[in-house]
């Protein structure tokens, strides 16, 4: 077998997308998680094979899903159905599934990472093993047979190629947070050899309302009331994506942003110190890349109460106190920000799957965030049709469109 193994850039071409069903129907009352699954499904139909993964010990997942997507008018015979053991709350594809890489002769190779669930447990323990075989069991799937296996946790969020031996990753997240037991000199090392990249390109640190939302609450409301926020993954696909082998896309803070909030204030830093890191960079040819930038979203406040489906998981993952010291709000409301962002859209062919958020009754400046956005991604994507879809469900349960999804290329799969 050829060893000229690389990771397609997601802007080429693509064959299948995995899903992940989500347990949750309604993870906050009154925000339906499932109406932006059935339209992710609904727009991908026509472009690739879709395979969505209904958890077996979610009972009742596949029939409510077949129900859903029947329901919308959606033929599910063109759908192929799996029941892969997994842990039910790692519901978000992009991090745990099939991670193929492909040679010149049509050949594929699939890589493994470990699995901690973001550097909740220890790596590969008890249903993090579920988790973790997912990944080989979807390649298998597809045809992939080839398997190499790393020791290092990683997860597919926080991996962007460009196709032509460049990876972006956030150093935060890669070396501190998933493996502190090696330094970054060597899990450099490793992904060089294990991605058969030539070039790394290290972001310092996530947007602040994507990182770890067990460290300390991102905000206060006037009476003190603190405002956390709804994500641990601390990925660069909410912030950062390669759009082409030379083009890169990169949120953006206004300076009259960063002078609204504690949050944006922060973000404006952690973006701007991006900037000048890829700027300065190169491909492997040594060419400079073109950052083109894109708004980041509004801080969209939602209300975990007792009884939402998210209100004891997230309390089982912070137990009575976050990591500065804030006590759990025992029996009393969470608030929180969503995980929103432009960034983490999906690009599967003739598509490119974007969020929005403004519904009746939040501020005009939303939707104003929603058309720029939509209008940058029509810019970046000319010959391909950008939908842009409602995602705050899927974002109140800590991730969207691209974390929710795993696009891969296998070439005996092409027509």
């Amino acid at each position: 077998m050829s060893s000229a193994f690389r990771y397609p850039g997601e802007f080429e071409p693509q064959t299948d997308v995995f899903v992940e069903w989500l347990p949750y129907a309604e993870p906050i009352k009154g925000y339906d998680a499932l109406e932006p699954a059935v339209e992710v499904v609904r727009n991908l139909l026509d472009e690739v094979k879709i395979h969505i993964n209904c958890c077996p010990y979610v009972e009742g997942l596949k029939e409510s899903c077949v129900k859903a997507l029947e329901t919308a008018g959606i033929d599910v015979d063109r759908i192929d159905f799996t029941a892969f053991n997994e842990d039910p709350n790692s519901f978000y594809f992009r991090d745990n599934g099939p991670n193929v890489m492909v040679n010149d002769e049509g050949e594929t190779l699939a890589v493994n990472p470990s699995w901690s669930f973001y550097g909740r447990y220890e790596k590969n323990e008890g249903l993090r093993d579920c988790s973790r075989k997912i990944g080989v069991q979807a390649a298998i799937e597809l045809g992939c047979y080839d398997i190499v296996s790393s020791d290092l946790v990683s997860e597919g969020g926080d991996r962007e190629f460009n196709g032509a031996g460049v990876l972006i990753a956030i150093e935060d997240t890669e070396v501190r947070k998933r493996n502190p037991e090696y330094s970054k000199e060597q899990i450099e090392e490793a992904y060089k050899k294990l991605w058969n990249v030539g070039k790394i390109i290290w972001l310092p640190q996530p947007m602040v309302d994507d990182d770890d939302f067990r460290i300390a609450p991102l905000d206060y409301k006037a009476d003190g009331t603190p405002v956390v926020g709804s994500s641990f993954a601390a990925h660069s696909d909410e912030m950062c994506r390669f759009i082409g082998r030379n083009k890169i896309l990169l949120a953006e803070v206004t300076e009259e942003e960063a002078a609204s909030s504690p949050v944006s204030k922060e973000n404006k830093r952690r973006l701007d110190a991006c900037y000048e890191i890829l700027r300065n960079e190169t491909d492997l040819e040594g060419n400079p890349f073109e950052i083109i930038r894109i708004p980041t979203s509004a801080h969209i406040e939602y209300i975990q109460s007792p009884g939402d489906d998210l209100y004891d998981y997230y309390h089982e993952l912070v137990g009575d106190a976050f990591m500065d010291g804030t006590p759990w709000p025992e029996g009393r409301d969470l608030h929180l920000f969503a995980a929103t962002s432009y960034c983490n859209f999906l690009v599967c062919n003739g598509v490119v799957l974007g969020q929005r958020y403004w519904r009746e009754g939040m501020d005009r400046a939303v939707k104003e965030k929603d058309e720029q956005a939509e209008a940058v991604l029509n810019r970046c994507f000319p010959d391909r049709k950008v939908v842009m879809i409602n995602s705050l469900a899927l974002n109140m349960a800590g991730g969207g469109v691209h974390c929710w999804t795993k696009n891969v290329f296998v070439p005996a799969n092409a027509q």
